[in-house]
């Protein structure tokens, strides 16, 4: 099992006390320094089990961006060859598998809904839900031992066990079971140093990733769960509008008000991760800073000026050539009033052109739209319309039916044509099965009480506007609550359940069809595509003063064409599975 360092810690100090130590130790470092003894005051530290820096109240107070990069001078000074070679395999990954992104969403993109969408997608690149820096600075400092400054251990055991109890960092970090393939970690927060120390921490948990499979494949006794933390890229959230990060947590779209502080902290991020991993920018084309929102006033300021300041923040920000790629969302974001994230995303009309003109003018950078897309059709169509853009960002349109984008990887990437060495499922029956995995495997590690919920909300809307659809969605509710309820009965009765896999299965099955089931990725996205054009002729079928009768004998003929269409497929297929 896990070593933790935790209960050998010294206790801490008093607040009042601890200043007092580090302004002494400060002098007498000085002292000591001019006196050639600064080695033995350190070996004299070290022996003491003391280490002022690391307190969290005394970093708080004391270590600025200065003092953190002379502590990690061997980190920032230069970036080794093998870091540099893992920089370019990840921005070449990051590159080709930006044609379609899945969207952070808090309390969505967990590593659950990220799993799901992998099985979907073998090429789409997945983000997470933001993660705040300061969370993670807080854990590590936790994690760390006493004067140490690095996860990165010497004395990490033999046979693969760690020093330290990984697993609250990896709430944070963690990518589940299995490596996710193309995927960001998105880090929230406006402090050079927090940003520092989290970039750093994802850095030294890639390299234990990598170091704890190596031991866990060279030995069959080892049981510890694996550690996946092999993130392609970095992103810096500076699109959020929720008065919560953009308002008290001054962090978010706020940092749009600021491009040269976003520069700094990009750079701390990229030096924090040893210049091993890209780091991009996610933001809107502008914010109402200097006028107060609304409609009509909004309508009537100069799309000129503001597409101008968002020229200007991305060029500051890409400077310095460590951020060429950039997730912008069409709209600008409102924060001098009290606007809901949900407001923010209907309220501020979209501005497509802002982006693609950006995408024109900027060959050299990656830039990405975001923003009002939800489907497969339109993700297509906005790439076809702009061949400058390199790439579309979907959020809600994954959240509310993954299985929508189950043909990504074909419609972009191969015209058409079924991807011959893909091993994802071949319809959401296989989809179910290869997701109960790694439900039982979470289940297995983690307390079903807290986590089965997030397990299945992730699957829910897997068969989103088929039959049945809201009976399976209830039953994944009822199974979500059994182990909260069966622990107030008696923690027994959790022991004697079913595999989660088992209950999703029944679920399933239990209130969908075998057609819907075993309906392939091809199928599916062509009915989607008829759905989508009876949308549109029922629009053009509600003119004033229409005839009723004329529309309904439309839909109806066009309903039966559809069905004709249907039997024709199924009996050429027929033809040929007999002749086979």
């Amino acid at each position: 099992m896990y070593k933790t360092s935790l209960s050998s810690r010294s206790s801490p100090y008093s607040l009042r006390r601890q200043i007092i130590i580090y302004l002494c130790c400060s002098l007498f470092a000085t002292i000591t320094g001019m006196m050639g003894m600064s080695s033995a005051f350190s070996s004299t530290l070290s022996r003491c089990n003391y280490h002022p820096i690391s307190s969290p109240y005394i970093s708080k107070l004391f270590m600025s961006s200065t003092t953190i990069r002379s502590i990690n001078s061997n980190d920032t000074n230069e970036i080794n060859s093998d870091n540099a070679d893992l920089f370019q395999q990840r921005s070449d990954i990051l590159r080709a598998n930006s044609k379609l992104s899945l969207a952070p969403m808090m309390e969505y993109t967990d590593r659950h809904f990220r799993h799901l969408v992998r099985l979907v997608s073998d090429k789409t690149l997945l983000y997470t839900e933001m993660v705040a820096a300061n969370a993670i600075a807080h854990e590590r400092e936790d994690a760390l031992l006493p004067s140490s400054s690095s996860l990165l251990l010497d004395d990490a055991g033999s046979e693969g066990e760690l020093s330290f109890d990984p697993s609250y960092l990896l709430r944070f970090l963690g990518q589940g079971h299995n490596p996710e393939g193309a995927s960001v970690l998105q880090l929230g927060g406006s402090d050079p140093d927090q940003l520092f120390l989290a970039s750093k921490t994802v850095y030294e948990f890639n390299q234990l990733s990598r170091m704890h499979q190596q031991q866990q494949s060279s030995s069959s006794s080892n049981n510890n769960a694996p550690i996946f933390c092999d993130y392609t890229a970095l992103n810096l959230n500076c699109g959020c509008p929720s008065p919560k990060v953009a308002g008290k947590g001054c962090f978010g779209a706020a940092l749009m008000q600021d491009a040269q502080l976003v520069k700094q902290l990009t750079s701390s991020m990229y030096h924090g991760s040893q210049g091993s991993i890209p780091i991009t920018v996610k933001c809107r084309i502008g914010t109402d800073e200097g006028y107060q929102f609304t409609r009509d006033g909004y309508n009537a300021r100069s799309e000129e000026e503001e597409y101008q300041s968002l020229k200007q923040f991305i060029e500051t920000v890409a400077s310095e050539g460590i951020v060429t790629d950039f997730q912008v969302h069409a709209r600008i974001a409102v924060l001098g009033k009290n606007y809901s994230p949900a407001d923010n995303r209907k309220v501020p009309p979209l501005r497509y052109y802002q982006v693609r003109r950006l995408a024109e003018e900027f060959p050299e950078l990656n830039i990405s739209l975001n923003g009002g897309v939800e489907t497969m059709s339109a993700v297509k169509r906005e790439l076809e319309e702009c061949p400058d853009l390199d790439g579309i960002m979907v959020g809600r349109g994954w959240m509310s039916n993954p299985w929508a984008f189950a043909m990504s990887d074909e419609l972009l990437y191969t015209d058409g044509q079924v991807v011959a060495d893909s091993t994802r499922p071949r319809n959401r029956m296989e989809v179910l099965e290869a997701y109960g995995k790694h439900a039982d495997y979470e289940e297995e590690r983690w307390d079903p009480v807290k986590i089965r919920r997030f397990i299945t909300k992730a699957a829910s809307q897997l068969f989103a506007g088929e039959p049945n659809a809201k009976r399976y969605r209830i039953a994944l509710d009822e199974i979500a609550g059994l182990p909260k309820k069966l622990m107030k009965e008696d923690p027994k009765y959790i022991e004697s359940q079913p595999p989660l896999s088992e209950l999703i299965m029944d679920a399933a099955t239990k209130h969908l069809s075998e057609e819907v089931l075993y309906r392939t990725p091809k199928e599916s996205y062509e009915q989607i595509l008829w759905d989508e054009e009876k949308a549109e002729k029922r629009l053009l079928f509600v003119p004033i003063g229409g005839d009723c009768k004329a529309q309904a004998e439309e839909k109806q003929s066009f309903v039966q064409e559809w069905q004709q269409l249907r039997k024709e497929d199924e009996m050429k297929e027929s033809k040929l599975n007999s002749s086979m």
